[in-house]
């Protein structure tokens, strides 16, 4: 054989040895970068899918499923009119906390989903007709809201579970609290869209027990 047929072989041979170690370090780096940028959108709720799934891949198919439905929706912003009657609903919540923390708690949940559908968020029920499906699809805008909301609640909780529990219900009314702050504060910052400023008197003070409201009079 000649040299130069050779050389050839030898650097053919090279080459294709160099594209398969190219090729499996690409198949191993692709699943880490995509875990790497769903760390980054998710935050907090990243590890509280993959904790809820009790498996990594799962929980990653799950987020992905979430940012795929999201490119499927079209946002707007809520006009000031809106904004400032859902403001007003929500102090009426809290108002009605004292008399009745159940209610108040299931109006909670409905406000937050009544924002959401004026939003344009399309609304999908849960299999189990709990609130699981909508703090999916918020999960995508605002991860850190969601993410307290299921510290605090605990993911299918009722809340009528336990009526008793006026501090339960309390904190539970304070996670809810915190998706309504997010989604009266505008529509998430997108390229070519201004953030919207959160109008005068839609910042939410804490629920309190009927305990706290003992104390004040």
């Amino acid at each position: 054989m000649e040299t130069g047929t050779v050389v050839i072989i030898v650097i053919a041979a090279v080459v294709i040895i160099a594209a398969g170690v190219a090729l499996v370090a690409r198949s191993s780096l692709l699943p880490a970068q995509r875990s790497a940028r769903l760390k980054k959108r998710f935050g907090a709720e990243y590890e509280r899918a993959v904790e809820a799934h009790g498996d990594k891949a799962a929980a990653e198919r799950d987020l992905s499923e979430r940012l795929s439905r999201r490119e499927g929706m079209t946002l707007r912003r809520l006009t000031d009119r809106e904004r400032e009657a859902h403001a007003g609903t929500w102090a009426a919540v809290q108002q009605d906390f004292v008399d009745d923390p159940v209610s108040a708690v299931r109006s909670a949940r409905g406000l937050v989903e009544g924002i959401m559908s004026d939003l344009g968020y399309a609304g999908r029920p849960s299999p189990d007709g709990g609130f699981e499906q909508s703090a999916a699809d918020l999960s995508v805008d605002h991860p850190a809201a969601v993410a307290e909301f299921h510290r605090v609640r605990g993911a299918g909780r009722p809340a009528g579970a336990d009526p008793g529990n006026t501090e339960g219900l309390r904190e539970e009314l304070v996670a809810y609290r915190g998706l309504v702050e997010a989604l009266l504060g505008g529509l998430p910052e997108t390229p070519g869209t201004a953030p919207a400023a959160r109008p005068e008197g839609t910042v939410m003070e804490r629920p309190r027990s009927e305990t706290e409201t003992e104390v004040d009079r």
